[in-house]
């Protein structure tokens, strides 16, 4: 993948290497596209957690619930495992 920088964030990028001790301008751009993709997973980790909040009163787990959730993670093991 080749990217085209203005010289003058060109310029920035080449500064922040040499200063915060990166090897290279690639070692930088993949650290800062994994922090977005972290970022990325916390907004929906947080849009699931809002969601949890506002879906009403919590209630007690029972034993019929455990055995919902442990058949549901069989499937998915076991489709996992054929494929």
């Amino acid at each position: 993948m080749t990217i085209s920088l203005p010289s003058a964030l060109k310029n920035w990028v080449e500064r922040h290497v040499a200063k915060n001790g990166y090897d290279n301008t690639d070692e930088f751009v993949i650290e800062m596209l994994r922090r977005e993709q972290a970022q990325e997973a916390r907004a929906r980790i947080d849009a699931l957690l809002l969601k949890a909040i506002d879906s009403g009163a919590s209630t007690p787990m029972t034993a019929k619930d455990w055995d919902r959730i442990r058949a549901a993670g069989r499937r998915r093991f076991q489709a996992r495992r054929k494929n």
